[in-house]
């Protein structure tokens, strides 16, 4: 019996020495908690409602350099605006902005196709009513339309917007 008792014993100090083991996760934030991700070795940021990172959200420790990989983050308030989508408005302008000095250094002049430029070496083959090289030309003889220009600056954000995550170091969830 007695070896019954120190079994059971054994057993409950081995569970109650591996439960108290510490988190590898940073402190919990303020407003939001580390999620530990045990099985990929990363934690994960999770924010309150109202709250987001202020930075990347998935973090690894590296016991080699004894460091993490990104600078730790904190929640923090919202923004009305992200900085992804400020970039996205940005460059949107700036297309719309750029178009017209983009089609007469292309060669797509209000006088018309400018000798010996790109548009003068594309003109043969793409002349067809309708097609881009006419409405290029058209652009440049008489200037973008309004509703072309919402195009191009929607067009150009959206890119941007989508292309700005394909620079980021940070991981993924």
């Amino acid at each position: 019996m007695a070896s019954a008792v120190n079994c059971v014993l054994l057993v409950c100090l081995c569970v109650g020495l591996v439960s108290y083991v510490d988190s590898f996760c940073p402190r919990d934030p303020t407003h939001g908690y580390w999620d530990e991700d045990t099985l990929n070795g990363r934690c994960i940021l999770r924010c309150f409602r109202e709250y987001e990172p202020s930075g990347c959200n998935v973090i690894r420790y590296s016991y080699r350099e004894g460091k993490w990989n990104h600078d730790v983050p904190d929640c923090q308030e919202k923004t009305l605006v992200s900085g992804k989508t400020v970039a996205a408005v940005g460059t949107g302008v700036a297309a719309v902005i750029a178009a017209p000095a983009v089609l007469a250094g292309a060669g797509f002049t209000a006088a018309g196709v400018a000798a010996g430029s790109i548009a003068a070496l594309l003109q043969t083959p793409f002349t067809a009513a309708g097609s881009w090289f006419a409405l290029s030309q058209s652009a440049g003889v008489i200037g973008t339309a309004a509703t072309t220009k919402g195009a191009v600056g929607a067009v150009t954000g959206a890119i941007t917007y989508a292309a700005s995550s394909m620079f980021s170091s940070c991981e993924e969830e």
